[in-house]
């Protein structure tokens, strides 16, 4: 194998382990509750993780730990479907934000209603 390509190799193995480290906390799990999902050992997994070549993913781990974090394969494997990815979770987020700020503009509107509703005076309504 050419140094080129042993490079392109360690290089693969060290994002692919990123990645798989990226979105198990993207997920709030830990490398222990990974780990057992998978029915592998953690320290398997953190070496995985660190990209670590003696301890190379087989392609059957890979698709177990693709669906353990409920994302496609691809996603380990192509920085570039990572990247959208991502965009995709800042998009929701967005989302997530603006809903927010929906709800808390229809509160602020439903406590001045019911601030309203308080002060009402049927009494003030025969008198007029």
């Amino acid at each position: 194998m050419k140094d080129e390509n042993i490079n392109d190799y360690i290089n693969e193995v060290q994002m692919i382990g990123l990645r798989i480290a990226y979105f198990r906390k993207l997920n709030g799990m830990t490398q222990r509750e990974l780990a057992d999902q998978l029915g592998i050992n953690k320290n398997y997994l953190s070496h995985i993780e660190s990209g670590s070549t003696d301890k190379v993913v087989s392609l059957p781990l890979l698709i177990r730990i693709s669906k353990a974090l409920n994302i496609e394969l691809a996603l380990l494997v192509d920085i570039e479907d990572m990247k959208s990815a991502k965009n995709g979770v800042l998009r929701q987020m967005e989302e997530v934000k603006a809903m927010f700020d929906e709800v808390k503009r229809f509160s602020s509107e439903l406590d001045r209603m019911m601030l309203e509703m308080n002060n009402f005076d049927p009494h003030k309504l025969k008198q007029e």
